[in-house]
């Protein structure tokens, strides 16, 4: 059965759990076209063409046959394209497990013009009221070098489901979930950019700078965090509480800072180190000073010193409303 049109299934919340690693029927299910028709995954080949000396075909059963590796990354939605500043943190933490795409560009040889990996997946339909005959995006070839970037086979040491875009899909740890294109087929090196709508509409945020329009491609994850505990219009006690969450972003998290009084005042909290490309720990203790209502807040910057901004964007920092009440005398 072939589903049409931009859907999404999340079974459940991962961020109110304490486990790092995000079960995969928690995690965000999203497509923009639909999900195919797969009859045969055995049949499925995988093409690597383009400004190359040596273009390949991989069948499912070439990837299984060369050497894995496996990455424990965030996993991030950017969102609508249709409503991009709209934050909604669909996010988890996985275990992929695949080929490096970079182990595959060694193999065709690629020539010296090159400047971009372009993805394209099987599916098909209609996304805002146009068809598309596939998905496709792109990939500055850096990034596609980056040894984290894979031919993804398996998610949390099981096959990917053809729901979450298998039997083969690109997986880019460090950018948003929709340049890991689902239902891969094609891999084309190129000296240009794509000129799919899903890269020239669609994922480009634009700004007005100096009176000028900027245009950047949604690329790079943004820092962010969410706090845990305590949770959204949840009731404490007056008394010592730990406040914590996770941050993350393509770059490692320097600082996370909490505010209790609505961003009024900010307080530094102790912030794990990363670990691969995962998300970090964070957290802080707080004594309320009185019962009430209090509106905590959490921002994170990067080690390149980008902030959460307070303004709406896509990673906007997060407000979680609670309120104290009295210990009970007993």
């Amino acid at each position: 059965m072939k589903f049409s049109g931009y859907g999404l299934v999340q079974n459940r919340d991962p961020l109110v759990h304490e486990n790092r690693i995000t079960n995969e029927r928690d995690l965000f299910k999203v497509w923009h076209l639909g999900i195919p028709d797969i009859v045969d995954s055995s049949q499925w080949v995988l093409n690597l063409t383009g400004l190359v000396e040596h273009p390949l075909q991989f069948k499912l059963s070439d990837l299984q046959s060369l050497p894995q590796t496996s990455v424990t990354a965030i996993h991030e939605c950017a969102g609508s394209p249709l409503n991009p500043k709209v934050p909604q943190r669909r996010i988890g933490n996985v275990v992929w497990g695949g080929v490096k795409l970079s182990d595959l560009l060694k193999e065709v040889n690629i020539l010296s013009d090159a400047a971009y990996v372009i993805s394209r997946g099987i599916d098909e339909g209609v996304y805002n009221n146009v068809y598309y005959s596939n998905y496709e995006k792109d990939l500055p070839l850096d990034k596609a070098l980056d040894p984290n970037v894979l031919i993804a086979l398996t998610i949390n040491d099981e096959p990917i489901t053809v729901e979450r875009g298998g039997p083969i899909r690109l997986v880019v740890p460090g950018y948003y979930g929709t340049n890991s294109t689902k239902w891969l087929t094609d891999l084309i090196i190129s000296n240009v950019r794509s000129s799919s709508a899903f890269t020239t509409k669609y994922y480009m945020d634009r700004e007005m700078v100096d009176g000028e329009l900027k245009e950047t491609p949604v690329w790079g994850i943004q820092p962010n965090s969410i706090i845990v505990h305590p949770q959204n219009g949840q009731t404490v006690k007056l008394e010592e509480i730990t406040i914590w969450g996770w941050a993350w972003a393509e770059s490692a998290i320097d600082v996370v800072e909490v505010s209790v009084d609505g961003g009024e005042t900010w307080q530094q909290t102790n912030v794990e180190p990363r670990s691969n490309m995962e998300w970090q720990r964070f957290n802080y203790t707080w004594m309320p000073k009185s019962v009430g209502e209090y509106c905590i807040m959490s921002r994170a910057k990067n080690i390149e010193g980008f902030n959460q901004p307070i303004t709406l964007k896509r990673n906007q920092v997060t407000r979680v409303m609670i309120f104290v009440e009295q210990c009970s005398d007993l």
